[in-house]
């Protein structure tokens, strides 16, 4: 298992990543709050959540545009970008200076819109970096905390009004350079010196990784399952979080009750304890301990619409944004993990937040409406459904054929995977003579010289390189479990390997030859 110094070695590697999305997180929610405020002047407090649910829905057209581009106009991205920029300067100016509310709602649809744009690459650049690695939740969680912290620190530190404003301003003139830099520094094809080779051959670009499983029907059929069942926990997910933020905008609009920095700190707090507990043995834990989370945050939507008034009205806020930490941590997580595995690898980081925004456009005024009638009977009802709907996609079976048994008599090597579910592979201990080898140079010979496919060589690698379970690595490479012991016993024989403990004690014992 790699050590705490590894993971802060890999993480500063890929600080410009972490903090364009620190960036785009900070201006997204700054600029969020100041559209409630200004909005806040013009409309009752019950219709304040409505149009913010609005122009965040916008920002799908932006998260949109930029994966069309990078995919069907790539030229046309230095100059699109270049728009984007002022017209994201523009729109916050806009939203701040209005004094109508149909320009109000312009400047927000327009900012929205630019910052999807902006959101769209930061995800994919996060993605390329972090996708394949072991901290992916720790580096996701890092980023919303510092975006977090960034606006809390705006509140308390700077006075209200145009200092506060000048800060988001700056941010954004700061977030598009450093994605336009980003860019330009990966068609000049940068390297990066001083890196440790343990931690460099963790570097991949999600589309070359995905582009080797895209002739499989298999495969890609088992994506399209992963997405479906994704999109339906993150729908349901979205539901809950929605109806719980609606409710507590529409009473600190009302004045029942004081959002305050301290909750914003909490939500901050919350992502970096999601990152750490996430990234725990592979992630294997992630989906039961969102299932959790969502079930606390579905009570305490009920809690605030019982006694919005109340001391319990504390509660229920605290809970709510621990658990958006978790949400927001959760989403990003799983989507950049899928996104190696997709065709257009560029999109599909940024699904999470697509999904979330849509949803949460759709719930918004259902749930104002639940918490205006006080309606507790509704409430539960509607609860119960969403959360059935989350226990059902996340805590259930997913890339398992019924005919894995089957396979599991007809190789009777797999029978060493019934024992412990894992195998550590770190923990044999290479030859002196072959300590100088990557792991991909090693993967590489190895290949070579037992004349693996390159299919072959990659289950190799997911083999040697994780603490996963086969059935774990199967659903991870989006294969049946019958499919990965089939590619497994091809290796073996070649290999020469009696089973897949020994296929790994023959990799790490093997010394090339010259």
């Amino acid at each position: 298992m790699r050590g705490m110094g590894d993971a802060t070695a890999y993480l500063r590697r890929g600080i410009r990543e972490i903090i364009c999305l620190a960036l785009f997180y900070f201006t997204f929610l700054a600029g969020e709050y100041l559209f409630d405020v200004r909005v806040a002047e013009f409309v009752p407090p019950s219709e304040v959540v409505v149009y913010e649910s609005l122009i965040i829905g916008a920002s799908v057209i932006g998260f949109f545009v930029r994966p069309i581009l990078y995919y069907r106009r790539p030229r046309a991205i230095d100059t699109t970008s270049d728009i984007t920029g002022v017209l994201l300067v523009a729109a916050l100016l806009l939203m701040i200076m209005a004094v109508q509310f149909g320009v109000l709602i312009a400047g927000g649809l327009m900012a929205c819109c630019t910052l999807g744009y902006c959101g769209s690459t930061a995800h994919a650049n996060f993605a390329r970096r972090f996708a394949r690695t072991p901290y992916l939740a720790r580096a996701a969680a890092l980023s919303y905390g510092l975006g977090v912290l960034v606006q809390v620190l705006n509140h308390m530190v700077m006075p209200a009004g145009i200092p506060q404003q000048f800060v988001l301003v700056a941010c954004a003139v700061v977030q598009v350079a450093l994605l336009h830099d980003a860019r330009r520094a990966k068609l000049r094809g940068e390297s990066e010196p001083g890196l440790e080779s343990d931690i460099a051959e963790l570097s991949v670009d999600a589309s070359e990784f995905g582009a080797k499983w895209q002739d499989d029907s298999e495969s890609t059929a088992a994506f399209r399952r992963a997405v479906v069942r994704l999109t339906v926990a993150i729908a349901c997910l979205t539901g809950v979080f929605a109806a719980l933020n609606a409710g507590l905008t529409t009473s600190q609009a009302a004045g029942s009750v004081d959002l305050g920095d301290w909750s914003r700190l909490l939500m901050g707090v919350s992502a970096l304890l999601a990152g750490a507990l996430f990234d725990l043995h592979d992630r294997s834990y992630m989906n039961i301990t969102m299932t959790c989370t969502a079930m606390l945050s579905a009570l305490s939507f009920f809690v605030l619409l019982v006694d919005g008034n109340g001391g319990n009205a504390l509660a229920a806020i605290a809970i709510f944004y621990l658990g958006s930490g978790f949400f927001v941590v959760f989403f990003t997580t799983k989507f950049a993990a899928i996104s190696v595995y997709a065709h257009w690898s560029y999109l599909w980081p940024c699904m999470g937040r697509v999904i979330n925004n849509v949803c949460a456009m759709f719930v918004t005024a259902p749930a104002v409406a639940i918490v205006s009638s006080q309606n507790v009977l509704l409430a539960v009802g509607a609860g119960l459904v969403l959360f059935v709907g989350i226990a059902i996609s996340l805590l259930g079976q997913f890339g398992h054929r019924t005919d894995d048994v089957a396979a599991l008599n007809e190789l009777a090597f797999a029978a060493d995977d019934l024992d412990d579910g894992s195998v550590s592979t770190q923990s044999e201990p290479a030859p002196a003579e072959a300590s100088e080898l990557t792991l991909d140079e090693r993967l590489d010979a190895f290949a070579a010289a037992f004349e693996l496919t390159q299919r072959e060589r990659d289950i190799l690698e997911a083999l040697v390189a994780s603490h996963e379970s086969v059935q774990d690595i199967a659903a991870t490479l989006f294969l049946s479990r019958s499919t990965l012991y089939r590619h497994i016993a091809s290796i073996n024989k070649k290999t020469g390997a009696s089973s897949r403990v020994a296929l790994i004690n023959f990799f790490w014992s093997w010394t090339p030859k010259n």
